[in-house]
């Protein structure tokens, strides 16, 4: 899969992710997709003809799809469970509270749309706080792929060690392929993209929003203002030593297409917080409030998450 990224790259996410259920089925026959009305848009027919008994549909049930898929995951499958960000998210809380955080089920949520992506649909299809809302469930990793090869790499990882976890899948026009030549680090680690030790500030990106930040990274650097790219895949538990590698810095800037309050930038400040000498922590993010329906390009360019944004933003805080 990951000598193919270039093919992988230019694809919908959804596709990709049907793709892997599929690749992943032909050699474990644990593997399990349960799904709430969505999986008709997810690809599945492939993994459907290699495992028939793999596909479990609940209905416009979310709810009853984590329930689903915590009870087989306990009896030993290897267990999925896609649905819109924000429904298998917050509409699904006390559930993934209970079952993935309190009884430890190894489901996999899969967040699909997450950030604006669904911008056109209004502010109740947006999932602007799932991070949030996951990330304070004790023991469930929460992973933000940058791009389609980092997605199917972090799927195949979950799948063949599942554990309690949300994978969050947002795509914008706006993004890049960084991962054309695969993944080259360990699950869990930060990557940097971008600069070295001598980079006085530093933009920390998770998700889709990562090629815009690496942007960013180089505009600034070319107007001298030395600036290194680092993207965090797993936003919990977070990389902490690539954060302690951060004092010394004199800005670090958060980058993520979810809401300011409760997400990436909030771990890092947290962890920030405790940890001696820390940099200045400038948090991008979407505003606190409920946006109205547009296309995620433009949502993005008006609350400055593009590159030229993003580096205005550092450039602000800078001066």
């Amino acid at each position: 899969m990951l000598s193919e990224g270039l093919r992988v790259c230019g694809l919908d996410a959804k596709v990709v992710f049907g793709e892997t259920m599929a690749r992943i089925a032909k050699n474990d026959p644990l593997l399990t997709v349960v799904v709430s009305d969505y999986g008709r848009r997810l690809n599945l027919d492939v993994m459907r003809e290699e495992l028939p008994s793999a596909f479990v549909q609940c209905g416009i049930a979310e709810q009853s799809q984590v329930e689903v898929a915590s009870a087989l995951a306990n009896e030993g499958f290897h267990v999925l469970a896609p649905s819109y960000a924000t429904f298998i998210t917050s509409r699904v809380l006390d559930q993934v509270r209970v079952m993935l955080g309190m009884m430890r089920s190894p489901v996999i949520l899969v967040g699909l749309s997450a950030g604006c992506e669904a911008g056109a649909l209004g502010a109740s299809h947006m999932a602007l706080e799932d991070i949030a809302c996951v990330r304070t469930i004790p023991g469930v990793t929460v992973v933000c792929p940058a791009d389609n090869v980092e997605l199917a790499s972090a799927l195949e990882e979950l799948a063949a060690e599942p554990r309690p976890a949300y994978v969050r899948v947002s795509q914008y026009a706006t993004d890049m392929c960084i991962h054309a030549q695969g993944v080259q680090r360990a699950f869990g680690k930060a990557e940097v993209l971008r600069g070295g030790a001598d980079a006085q500030v530093a933009i920390l990106s998770t998700g889709p929003l990562t090629g815009e930040a690496l942007r960013a990274a180089e505009h600034l650097s070319q107007e001298g203002v030395e600036t290194s790219a680092i993207e965090f895949a797993v936003v919990k538990p977070l990389d902490t030593e690539a954060l302690d590698a951060l004092v010394g810095k004199r800005l670090v800037v958060t980058v993520e297409d979810h809401g300011v309050q409760g997400g990436f930038g909030s771990a890092v400040a947290e962890y920030l917080s405790g940890v001696e000498g820390a940099p200045r922590v400038l948090r991008l993010g979407m505003p606190d409030e409920y946006l109205d329906a547009d296309t995620p390009q433009h949502l993005l360019e008006c609350v400055g998450l593009t590159a030229e944004g993003i580096a205005a933003h550092v450039k602000a805080a800078l001066a």
